[in-house]
Parts: C-alpha cells; structure tokens; sequence
C-alpha cells in the first residue's frame, strides 16, 4: 500500500513537471507577441521600423540567389530556360542551342530569342520553380512573424535586361503591424529592386551580329581569331572573350563569356550555335 502511494506521489510529480516545462515553453514562444502588448504606439511604430530594411533585405537575397541561378542557366542555354522543341548540338560532352539551322525548304531559321523573349523565359521559370525557391528561401518570413504580423499582397517579378546588368523589379506589397492595448500599429511597405551583374545584353548583342549575319549567308565567324570585345561608354570599359569552336564545317559553337570588373561580379556565359547543314 506505501509502495502504490509513493508510486502515485511519483507520477504526480511527473505530472507537475511536464505541465511547468510546458507552461514556460509557451510563455517563451508567446512573450514576443505577449510583451508587445504593453508597447506604447510609437514604440511599435519604431519597432516595425527597424525591421523594415532586414526584411527587403532579406527578401532581395533570396530573390537574388534565385534569379542568379536561373540567368545562369539560361546564359547557357542561348537565353532559354525551356528548350524543349529545339535543336542542339553537342560538343565536348555539352549541349548548345542551335539559333540558326535551315528548314526543309533550306531557308535559313533565326531562333535567338530578343531580350523581351529571354525576359519572358525568366516568367517562365518563376511559375515552374522560382517562385517555390523563393519561397523555400524565407521560410515563411517566420523570424519576422515572431515580433509582428506580416500580410502578404500578391507578388510580381519582372526582369529588365541592360547591356550590362539585369535589374529585378519586385512588386510585393506588404503591410507590418503590431497590436498594443492603445490599438494596433500598421505599417505599409513594398520591396527594393535586385540588380544582377550579369552582362546578358553585351552578350545577346554579340550573338545577335553573328545569327543575324549567318541569317543571310555563311558568315564563317569562326574562322576570325576571336579574343577581346570590347566596349567604351562613358561609364565603364567591358570585355567579352568570345570562342567558335567547329565540330565540322558547317556546325559551330559559341562560348561567350565575361571578364569581371566591378567588386563581386562573376564571370557569366553565353552559349548557342549555328547548323549550316
């Protein structure tokens, strides 16, 4: 009978324990939101405010690591991001997009996509994957959400492709807010741009003067010594290597690729090629 009553003090005890370690884990998960509520007005004001900039930030990283990839991809791809339906050749092991092939009829075809094209291929991956990278990426802006309430507008991401950048506009709208006992607090936002140091229109315009002369006749680019390309603005000097390299006469590939020379710029390629045959 003493042994049944120390065994039931026992199991009490436990009982007790669990119910304390579990009372002071959701004291701690719900303090942040439990505090605020004796924030003054201006005092979440200010709060939200200091969280503004880490949030875009945030949001710009991972819409940047995204993108990067993507545009990497793509670069190698002749500007796709879906190249099902066309044709390739393949040369040391890689596969390069043809651009320029004649038809049946021997009439010369120009599938180098325009920049406005690539900006849509860039549409084109976000709705097959980006947008869940991006996604994946915030984790659902949880760390944020521990202090404030964050309401999500619908998200839009467009590309904008220069000579020598591309430039992310991210549509996002947001609104912040935190409830104190005065009322609740609210604060509008919308995201920074994103700009890539990846020279895409330099190299779009390089493979534009080779497909569009090869579009006319058999230019035999790859028969020039290729080694530099280079273009002066009044802002900066850029260079392009640029290599052909012929599986036969008639079928060649071309590796374009950039020399850096702005701070954490990467070099960034360019492939497609041309079939004669």
């Amino acid at each position: 009978m003493i042994r049944e009553s120390k065994r039931g003090q026992v199991t009490l005890f436990i009982i007790i324990a669990v119910v304390v370690v579990a009372v002071a884990l959701l004291a701690v998960v719900f303090w942040p939101r439990i505090s605020s509520l004796f924030m003054s007005q201006q005092n979440a004001q200010q709060y939200m405010a200091s969280q503004i900039e880490p949030l875009q930030d945030k949001i710009a990283d991972c819409v940047a690591i995204s993108s990067e990839a993507a545009f990497t991809k793509m670069g190698l791809q002749a500007g796709y991001y879906d190249t099902t339906g066309l044709k390739t050749l393949t040369y040391a092991g890689n596969d390069y997009t043809v651009v320029m092939f004649k038809d049946s009829g021997k009439q010369r075809i120009n599938k180098l996509p325009s920049l406005g094209e690539i900006e849509n291929e860039f549409q084109l991956f976000l709705a097959k994957e980006g947008n869940a990278q991006i996604d994946s990426c915030l984790g659902n802006l949880s760390s944020f959400k521990t202090n404030m309430n964050i309401d999500q507008g619908e998200r839009k991401i467009t590309a904008a492709i220069y000579y020598d950048s591309i430039i992310l506009n991210v549509d996002w709208p947001m609104k912040l807010s935190r409830q104190t006992v005065q009322g609740t607090v609210e604060q509008q936002i919308n995201q920074k741009s994103v700009e890539l140091l990846m020279p895409l229109g330099y190299m779009w315009q390089t493979a534009n003067k080779v497909v569009d002369c090869e579009t006319q006749q058999d230019c035999k680019y790859e028969g020039i010594a290729w080694d530099k390309d280079a273009w002066n603005n009044p802002y900066r000097l850029q260079y392009i290597t640029r290599d052909a390299r012929s599986i036969n006469q008639d079928q060649i590939v071309f590796i374009l690729e950039s020399l850096p020379y702005r701070p954490d710029e990467l070099p960034y390629k360019f492939n497609f090629a041309i079939d004669r045959t």
